[in-house]
Formats: structure tokens, sequence, C-alpha cells
């Protein structure tokens, strides 16, 4: 990845509406060059889709850090396709400390939410999960 790959990178995290030639112009980029290094991006897993970011915690519902240690001769690495098989989790950031893994994840209630914490507690693998709910979404 070079400058004009985070440079496309940054331009998408600030408006990922943007249409290709506003992209290619902020780059530096013809448009068919631009194209190409979305679609590379894309391919290697750099970019992993699109989303949509709305206003509040999961968009009117409620979201929740799940801050995970994994077991002794665990890993992070272990763990991941686990968890993405459960509906809900939105990201998951492997960390340094104390804590191994942070897993963001948003449900329509807090029932919702419990039903995601069971899941990732009962993962084989799973030492310890702490809840944090999020409270107030600043952008």
């Amino acid at each position: 990845m070079d400058e004009k790959d985070r440079l496309l990178l940054a331009a998408l995290r600030k408006d990922g509406r943007r249409t290709l030639v506003a992209l290619a112009r902020d780059v530096g980029l013809s448009r068919s060059a631009t194209q190409e290094r979305l679609d590379r991006l894309l391919r290697s897993g750099v970019i992993r889709g699109f989303t949509t970011i709305e206003d509040g915690p999961a968009a009117d519902g409620v979201a929740a850090y799940f801050l995970l240690r994994h077991e002794p001769g665990r890993s992070c690495a272990q763990l991941v396709p686990k968890l993405r098989r459960i509906p809900g989790i939105v990201t998951m950031d492997a960390v340094a400390g104390a804590i191994d893994l942070v897993v963001r994840a948003e449900a329509a209630d807090i029932r919702g939410i419990e039903t995601i914490r069971a899941a990732i507690v009962g993962l084989p693998g799973v030492a310890e999960v702490t809840t944090q709910m999020v409270l107030e979404r600043f952008q």
C-alpha cells in the first residue's frame, strides 16, 4: 500500500459517497487509475465493504463493546472466524494489554445485546468477557 492508497482510504473514510471522479481528484490520479486501485483494495481485503453511519448508537438501537480475554494457548486469529458468525457483531480489534480483543456489537435492544454476549461467552477459547454499553456516540 502506497501514499495514493492511503489518501484514497482517507477520502473514503471522510465521505464514502464521493464520486469516483471526486476521489480521483482527491488523490491526484485519473478516474480509471482510481477505479483500479479501489478494485485492488477490495480484492486484497483492505476494503471489506461499504457501510452507513447513522445517528445514535446502532441507529435507534443499542450498542456495546465486549472486552475479551482468550484462554492461554489460544489466539485472536482462532476466535475471529467464530465471532464473525454471530449476528450483530460489527467490528473486532485485537489490542495490546490485559484485554486481547475488543468487539463492537449492535442490536435493536438490550435483549439483543444479551443474546450476542451469551453467544460470545459460549465460544470455546473465550476466558473472560466484560461488557461496556454505549451510552452516547460522538462523531
